[in-house]
């Protein structure tokens, strides 16, 4: 019997450790950009919103499924460090919101 059920036996703890941080790291990042508010600013600027957009969907699927593939090769362990990872990037995207709304209404009430 092994003691981290999932994981090679000939790899180290810090391996371990480094890999869940990779892990939350992925997912954290993942829902960050599933929330990153992208506006166009400009009529003319729309295309680059679309493929920026685009390559954003791209990133953040290609992290959440590298996230997944992690998780369903190890253990539980893994599978909390990426909820965990997906809640502190959707806090870490509300404040940034927050912050923007903010700015930008302080930007309105100055203006008018």
């Amino acid at each position: 019997m092994r003691l981290l059920p999932g994981w090679p036996e000939h790899q180290t703890f810090i391996e371990y450790y480094f890999s869940l941080f990779i892990v939350f790291l992925l997912t954290c990042t993942a829902e960050f950009c599933s929330k990153y508010p992208i506006r166009p600013v400009q009529k003319d600027r729309r295309l680059v919103a679309v493929i920026s957009c685009s390559a954003l969907q791209a990133l953040k699927m290609f992290m959440t499924y590298l996230a997944i593939v992690a998780v369903v090769a190890t253990d539980f362990i893994f599978f909390l460090v990426a909820v965990a990872g997906h809640a502190v990037g959707n806090f870490i995207a509300g404040l940034y919101q927050y912050h923007i709304d903010e700015a930008e209404a302080t930007l309105y009430n100055d203006y008018y």
